[in-house]
């Protein structure tokens, strides 16, 4: 039980800052679905890449995470390039405000 719990907190810390940033910049499609498929598309274009490019260091890897995430954002959630540069970029904006909240609320209910 605990586990599927896990499960269903992990993907809604991770597709929740996706949907919201794409319909905050107006992507067409934001079904919680097409964010998923989404994510799981930019994680496959990015170890495929990543997989490419040996010796990549963090600082590197940044700048290379950006653009695949947008491609992958931009063919499933079908918006532009820019507009999915932006979605990607606020989405880890509001991925880092989400874990540090669930991270204070979590410490402060264990306290």
């Amino acid at each position: 039980m605990e586990l599927i719990i896990l499960l269903i907190v992990i993907v809604a810390v991770l597709v929740l800052p996706l949907k919201m940033a794409a319909a905050l910049l107006g992507a067409r499609n934001t079904g919680v679905f097409h964010c998923l498929f989404a994510l799981l598309l930019a994680v496959v274009i990015q170890r495929f890449v990543g997989g490419m490019i040996p010796g990549v260091t963090a600082e590197y890897g940044m700048l290379i995470t950006i653009p695949l995430a947008a491609i992958a954002y931009m063919m499933v959630l079908d918006t532009g390039f820019l507009t999915a540069i932006l979605i990607a970029i606020v989405q880890g904006l509001i991925l880092i405000g989400a874990t540090l909240l669930l991270g204070g609320f979590l410490a402060a209910a264990g306290s």
